[in-house]
């Protein structure tokens, strides 16, 4: 817009000018005057009428160069005419033609990050943001701070509504992307009891990325990889956490123990029921007969 309203002030100025080096030729012409100038040291005879095109070129090749937009890799831009409505958008890149008082308006659809760790500073980036960390409530009430990223991008063909509802991208994502990120690792924090949390983080990111894709679904906003990075909860509570731990443990050891015993046990009353077994079956073959045959035997050896 602003290559417009300059080259429109240019062939304006030039026009003018034009005009007035004309009418001062003309008033010397009239008065029989041999410059144009009040002061002939200037040595001016007329002005050069010729000179006026220049801005007027300036002004034309202003606007000219209005009429076209550079589109980068990864941006969709809209088109916004000069009374705020609009008229359409652009996804593919290169060069693109447009009225001269339409504006392009760039919105970057690459993979954007939000983070949210600690106690980081509020902070946009073209597309990216950071924030402090996201305070959560569990199934039980016990709070935890995390640290939360998520990646995502912005369908190309949704530019447009989200300009009409939000303007530019830092407020699409400072005012409803990032709150809707704490809103939703909140409400599906409180599903999950604190041993969940604890001990199985991925069940927790896999809900909070599903639950986003369907809050998103059909926003213009795509999901593209939801992590947890880290759950803090007090220390009392993962002391706590670590003594049932332990005890577990112990608890463990001690059943692995009895088990290990009674099948040692086991062991022991199979080889001796074998053996007796064994036994049994050698006395039974120990007949007055098969004694005989051996004692006949050992006497003819």
């Amino acid at each position: 817009m602003f290559g417009l309203v300059a080259g429109g002030v240019a062939i304006v100025a030039g026009l003018g000018l034009m005009g007035a080096m004309r009418r001062a030729n003309k008033r010397a012409d009239e008065a029989g005057k041999d410059y144009a100038f009040a002061d002939p040291d200037l040595n001016v005879e007329r002005f050069p009428v010729a000179l006026g095109a220049v801005p007027m070129a300036v002004g034309t090749l202003a606007i000219a160069l209005n009429c076209f937009y550079a589109q980068d890799v990864g941006e969709a831009v809209v088109l916004r005419n000069l009374g705020g409505s609009l008229a359409g958008h652009t996804v593919e890149s290169g060069f693109h033609l447009k009225a001269p008082w339409q504006d392009a308006l760039g919105w970057d659809i690459r993979n954007r990050q939000v983070n949210f760790y600690s106690d980081a500073e509020y902070r946009y980036d073209g597309g990216s943001y950071e924030g402090a960390q996201v305070t959560i409530n569990d199934a039980s009430g016990t709070k935890a701070n995390i640290d939360l990223q998520v990646i995502y991008s912005i369908d190309a063909d949704s530019v447009e509504s989200l300009y009409e509802e939000y303007g530019t991208q830092e407020a699409f994502v400072v005012n409803y992307v990032s709150n809707d990120i704490r809103a939703t690792a909140r409400e599906v924090a409180g599903k999950y009891d604190t041993i969940t949390l604890l001990t199985d983080r991925s069940k927790f990111t896999d809900a909070i990325a599903q639950a986003l894709a369907e809050q998103w679904e059909g926003r213009g906003v795509i999901v593209e990889q939801v992590q947890v990075q880290d759950i803090r909860y007090a220390k009392s509570i993962t002391n706590a956490y670590a003594d049932a731990q332990s005890a577990e443990v112990a608890k463990q050891k001690a059943l692995n123990a009895q088990e290990t015993a009674k099948v040692e046990a086991e062991t022991k009353k199979i080889e001796a029921q074998g053996e007796a077994d064994a036994n049994r079956v050698l006395t039974e073959s120990l007949t007055p007969e098969v004694l005989q045959q051996q004692y006949n035997d050992a006497l003819k050896t």
